[in-house]
């Protein structure tokens, strides 16, 4: 960084301030866009995992849903022929007599082995229609008794006859006299808001159809509904159950997890737009119901708690990053400035330097060449080479004291000072400079008996701030041409601090041009001076408010600038007590 901040003499201050803020910017782009790929992975990885866990839930789901239907089915499909007949014969060895009962398949719980289950019919080659829950044969014109008609037996059957009788896929298997035998259930579905399974096979010698009748809302949702609710997929999951050869509308059912831990499923008309934004999987369902589909899909992920602590974390790198690097920025530009501000204090040094030694050699020398007759003449030009002498005195010794300063440990021992002996050295340090130039001196106090007042000062230091403000004010004032013999003068005033009982506040008050806004926050910086150093006319080096300023912390201190109206205040407070009677 020392390097690369080295002031060169091809670069001006502008152009080195230029390359820093492009070495910066890179830097930060160099780490800033490796982390923010590594956060925005992080995100698609956590997101992509839970796409894979519940893909993996709904396979699940898909899994158990085909083997239930299986199973339904395989069950249904080992019923015996003979049981569709109402009346079952049996020969009992033991007696030789034949018994006749009631098919187990008009017991109305029969009905309950699954949701949806309207009933079971046969029909035999003539196209005679029965079922296990009435004991005769059903014809479309049939006129049954009132008594029978109220029967609920006889409902079902009915209404079972009217169901399987509208398939016009039926109708054609009994036209054809049974040609095609298939081994295993197989389903019809032409008939709307049901499914017609059938078998054909042979009871005693004679061919027959045989099967039972499902409301496909209550069977199929019913079972899927079942499986959701009792496998608890915990997640919010949209299923659509769609059929390929569109004898069935879209069905959707949505299922979500209670706060109570219950799993709410529920049978919707449309999927909420929310549950679709992630498909999940489609999957088809196995036989009997190969047309069949279902999709799963669910709401876009948000975060967890385990996700939004790594992307804190990487959002805590990533301003640390910022931070870093503005503070490098920072930093950089600081020493650039203070770099820029030692060339121009070498500038100003050597033109205070340079402007008072050139006059007192050329005084000097017409004194020594003698030259100069008129005492008056003599004694002004001893006059200048003095004043001229004192002022590099200051320079130098600013620049020692502060050089002083800099260092670990400096020469600044402050102890009780009686107020009166601080009036005594502000008027020695600072009459000289001020009856030179024409300045009045006024010094307030609110102690009756100064010597009873003490303060923590170092006498040194506080003779040097006092004559570098002093100095200050009258260079301004003379630089500001300002033509008004009152406005000439500078009061020291004492008083105690209102906000801060145990110190005391000197108040060092001029009546010049003053400062603005921008200048006050800048007034104690080091080297600093305002303007431009080849243009600026009035002299200095920008250390003396500086110097002001550590050497009043050195002797624990405060200083602070106050703009007036007219001039400028300076309000140093001292810690203060009061001397043993």
């Amino acid at each position: 960084m020392k390097a690369f901040l080295k002031p060169s003499p091809l670069l001006n201050y502008q152009q080195r301030l230029k390359r820093l803020r492009i070495f910066t910017l890179s830097f930060f782009l160099l780490l800033f866009i490796p982390v923010s790929l590594v956060c925005v992975f992080v995100f698609q990885q956590f997101e992509q995992e839970q796409i894979v866990k519940y893909q993996k839930h709904a396979t699940k789901l898909s899994d158990i849903i085909n083997k239930r239907l299986f199973k339904q089915a395989i069950i249904t499909n080992s019923v015996s022929p003979t049981e569709f007949d109402y009346y079952q014969y049996a020969y009992n060895p033991d007696t030789n007599k034949v018994t006749r009962q009631v098919s187990p398949l008009a017991d109305p719980e029969s009905f309950q082995r699954y949701e949806g289950l309207v009933g079971f019919f046969q029909i035999d080659a003539q196209g005679r229609f029965n079922s296990p829950m009435w004991p005769d044969v059903i014809e479309a014109d049939d006129v049954f008794s009132e008594k029978e008609a109220k029967k609920d037996s006889l409902k079902m059957a009915r209404g079972l006859y009217d169901i399987v009788m509208r398939s016009a896929q039926i109708k054609t298997l009994i036209n054809n006299g049974f040609i095609v035998q298939p081994e295993k259930y197989e389903v019809i579905e032409d008939v709307p808001d049901y499914f017609i399974f059938y078998r054909v096979v042979t009871v005693s010698d004679e061919v027959k159809m045989q099967g039972y009748v499902l409301n496909k809302q209550r069977y199929l949702l019913g079972l899927i509904m079942e499986v959701m609710t009792n496998k608890r997929p915990n997640a919010f999951l949209g299923l659509t159950i769609s059929d390929k050869k569109g004898h069935a509308e879209d069905a959707f059912i949505v299922s979500k997890m209670l706060k109570n831990g219950d799993m709410d499923v529920q049978l919707q008309a449309s999927l909420p737009a929310k549950l679709m934004q992630v498909h999940l999987k489609e999957s088809a369902l196995h036989w009997p119901f190969p047309s069949y589909c279902i999709s799963f899909s669910t709401k876009a992920f948000g975060t967890s708690s385990l996700a939004l602590y790594g992307l804190g974390l990487m959002g805590v790198l990533l301003l640390t990053i910022a931070l870093g690097c503005y503070g490098f920025y920072a930093l950089g530009k600081r020493q650039l400035k203070l770099a820029e501000q030692r060339l121009n204090f070498v500038s100003s040094v050597s033109h205070e330097l340079k402007t008072p030694l050139t006059s007192i050699r050329m005084y000097s020398e017409m004194l020594k060449s003698g030259q100069i007759l008129s005492e008056q003449h003599r004694s002004d030009y001893y006059e200048f080479i003095f004043s001229e002498s004192e002022r590099l005195s200051r320079l130098i010794d600013n620049i020692l004291q502060l050089s002083k300063l800099s260092q670990p440990a400096h020469n600044v021992e402050p102890n009780w000072v009686k107020l009166s002996i601080l009036n005594d050295v502000i008027q020695s340090k600072v009459s000289s400079l001020l009856v030179k130039n024409d300045f009045k001196l006024t010094i307030n106090q609110p102690f009756e008996q100064p010597d009873s007042a003490l303060l923590w000062v170092d006498m040194d230091a506080f003779a040097q701030v006092v004559i570098n403000i002093t100095d200050n004010a009258v260079k301004f004032f003379d630089q500001a041409k300002i033509n008004d013999v009152d406005r000439q003068k500078i009061d020291f005033n004492f008083h105690y601090s209102k906000q801060q009982p145990e110190f005391i506040q000197l108040q060092i008050r001029d009546y010049g041009f003053g400062i603005s806004e921008e200048q006050q926050e800048k007034l104690f910086e080091l080297f600093y001076r305002g303007g431009n150093e080849l243009t600026r006319a009035t002299q200095g080096t920008g250390i003396g408010l500086a110097l002001v300023k550590e050497l009043i912390n050195a002797q624990q201190g405060e200083v602070s600038v106050e703009r007036m109206s007219p001039g400028l205040a300076l309000n140093i407070r001292f810690k203060f007590k009061m001397a043993d009677a």
